[in-house]
């Protein structure tokens, strides 16, 4: 964070440089995260479950011993807990991460659809927003990420924040599928997608 503010002296009239982090809370962990969002002045935090109970996805931890229904639901359960709880971010990141690493395939939405309904109806209540992340393209998944049908609902809901990031490990993925994802949002009846300053929304017309 230092180095930031030291950028931000040497380049200030030159370049906009902002202030954020990805959060990877589960619900035991929310106060070593509000200890970190109280320790520094942010533009923009995502809000994003990588683990639940301590165990991994992608190494199949948590989905191992669990049926395909029991780690689905169980996902989104700790997704509920955390909003609940938890309040300093912007938006709630690639929400439907279990999808990526789900070897049994894909999983009905209408199944996981009210925990989901339960979750985007704190999120809009909270002045929150979701992401697009586009690394379904990079990761070859056959939907969006979040999915299409959470795109829709949380429109039919009322949500208007949305963000769109490319979630770069890697230089060459900066700023990827950016425009082919604003083309789908318009698509799907998104008239604004949104950057982040001091922690409020600022829009901008797709």
């Amino acid at each position: 964070m230092f180095e930031i503010d030291r950028m931000k002296r040497l380049y200030g009239n030159k370049i906009r440089i902002k202030t954020g982090l990805e959060f990877g809370i589960q619900k035991h962990t929310i106060p070593d995260f509000q200890r970190l969002f109280e320790r520094y002045a942010f533009d923009f935090i995502i809000l994003s479950i990588h683990q639940v109970e301590n165990q991994e996805f992608w190494t199949q931890d948590f989905q191992r011993g669990r049926s395909q229904k029991e780690y689905q639901q169980r996902y989104y359960e700790e997704m509920l807990a955390v909003v609940r709880d938890y309040k300093d971010y912007s938006v709630l990141g690639h929400m439907d991460l279990i999808a990526r690493y789900d070897l049994a395939g894909v999983y009905p939405f209408e199944k996981v659809r009210p925990v989901i309904e339960d979750i985007l109806r704190i999120v809009i209540a909270d002045g929150k927003g979701i992401e697009v992340n586009t690394s379904s393209h990079r990761y070859g998944l056959t939907d969006t990420m979040p999915s299409a049908n959470i795109l829709k609902l949380y429109r039919d809901m009322g949500g208007r924040i949305i963000t769109i990031g490319s979630d770069s490990h890697k230089p060459e993925h900066l700023g990827a599928y950016i425009r082919e994802t604003q083309a789908l949002l318009k698509s799907l009846g998104y008239k604004q997608f949104c950057t982040f300053e001091h922690m409020r929304p600022i829009f901008h017309d797709l």
